[in-house]
């Protein structure tokens, strides 16, 4: 979205920066959709794609001058506003596999935009990927929303998404955009970054995530600690401008961003879900515009006083950021890691299981057993006669997530074995049928 391939760097309206101009407007796009009431959130993502499609195919065409400015301007608000709207339905129509997939495409296209910038420059000039994209967009947009007002209509105002999770991942976020926002002031300086090596990492990112997170089958944490490891790692490779530290940092770096990036907004998507909470959502989007609005405000109002970027100053924020999430790394992990949402699919998803899972989720309620939502599926699952480790492939999970869900289950139910449960719930479930 931040793309700036069409004017010089350097041009600035009212004394902002063309890069503060973007990150601005695509604020104002986000903040758009928290005063937005949910009946008008499809119809302005109709608005919004129609509008960009327009704007994407003007400046194609238009010769270069102040008119083209004020249109990328334009487009920089209207990508905000679809983002924020295609995010409504990124967070409440997709399961996890799918988002992770969704993240994945994402990563791929900006995989081939960074690798192939030196190579083809000509791809760049011309907009091709944007003009392929945009009319991708308006494909989905236009002809791929039969169901969506279906999935989404649990969602609601009065519900305050309390236990989600949502809170601290927000905090999360905040803290992987300030990193990658740091990295501005020390990547983009001429022969100090490699963009093919930077466009690699991403792909290797995609990698990563698919063994961890979904073959696996392991906590989500350990992407995190990646990202941070590796941005870390990466910046200070960067600071120098040595061969071999261009390459080699610039790799580090783009790998840690593709982890941050998919991992994040993979965790946010799945908080704001289990919260059934617009509100939550709204949360979001005011947090991507205090994002893009006040951190990057106050960033570029510090970071103007110095002639260049100052990279060890960057650098030394980075450094401050993963200090603190490792000293309070136990307390994340609690609240926001350990939590069910964080890995593998739902069987409230599964369109075959909802029927039993409904009544799994009644007689819960009714008996006051406390089960978990993924114990309730482990619990469905067991009754339909799944085996622990065809329920761990169903899922997405770990063997060993499986059992320790099953354990619990087990001790609060008051029993010792599958024969036990199948005794006592197994004929109720036939007689309610």
């Amino acid at each position: 979205m931040g793309n700036l391939r069409y004017f010089d760097h350097s041009i600035a309206l009212a004394g902002l920066r063309a890069s503060e101009l973007t990150f601005f407007l695509l604020g104002f796009g986000w903040l758009i959709l928290y005063f937005t009431p949910k009946k008008l959130i499809i119809p302005a993502l109709g608005l919004a794609a129609l509008a960009s499609a327009a704007l994407t195919l003007s400046l194609v065409f238009m010769p270069f001058g102040p008119g083209r400015f004020y249109v990328y301007l334009s487009l920089m608000f209207f990508k905000g506003l679809s983002a924020a709207c295609a995010f409504y339905l990124f967070c409440f129509v997709l399961n996890n596999i799918e988002r992770i997939f969704g993240l994945a495409l994402v990563q791929l296209y900006y995989g081939f935009f960074f690798s192939s910038m030196n190579s083809f420059p000509m791809l760049h000039t011309f907009a091709f990927g944007d003009l392929i994209l945009t009319a991708l967009f308006l494909v989905v947009v236009f002809f791929c929303r039969t169901k969506w007002s279906y999935l989404t209509q649990e969602i609601n105002d009065s519900n305050d998404g309390k236990g989600s999770g949502v809170p601290f991942v927000l905090a999360l976020c905040v803290v992987y955009f300030m990193i990658t926002y740091m990295g501005n002031h020390i990547e983009w300086t001429g022969s100090s970054m490699s963009s093919l090596a930077f466009g690699l990492a991403t792909f290797f990112s995609i990698g990563f995530v698919v063994i961890i997170q979904m073959l696996k089958g392991q906590s989500a944490l350990y992407i995190w600690l990646m990202f941070l490891a590796l941005s870390l790692l990466g910046l200070g490779a960067l600071l120098y401008d040595a061969p071999l530290t261009n390459i080699s940092g610039s790799f580090a770096y783009g790998l840690g961003d593709g982890l941050g990036y998919i991992i994040i907004y993979y965790m946010c998507a799945g908080a704001i879900k289990l919260s059934k909470s617009l509100r939550m959502f709204r949360f979001f989007c005011l947090v991507v515009f205090v994002e893009y609005f006040v951190i990057s405000g106050l960033f570029s109002f510090y970071f103007s006083y110095f002639e260049a970027p100052n990279r060890f100053l960057a650098f030394g924020v980075v450094l401050v950021l993963v200090s603190i999430c490792l000293v309070f790394m136990p307390l994340i992990q609690k609240r926001l890691f350990e939590q069910d949402w964080t890995d593998g699919l739902y069987l409230r998803d599964m369109e075959e299981y909802s029927k039993p899972l409904a009544q799994t989720e009644e007689l819960n309620v009714r008996e006051r057993l406390n089960l978990t939502a993924r114990e309730e599926e482990i619990f469905t699952l067991l009754l339909s006669g799944a085996a622990p480790k065809e329920i761990a492939y169903t899922l997405k999970i770990s063997y060993d997530t499986v059992n320790f869900h099953q354990k619990n289950l087990y001790r609060k139910l008051g029993i010792q074995s599958r024969a036990e449960l199948f005794a006592r719930y197994l004929a109720r479930a036939g007689n309610r049928d």
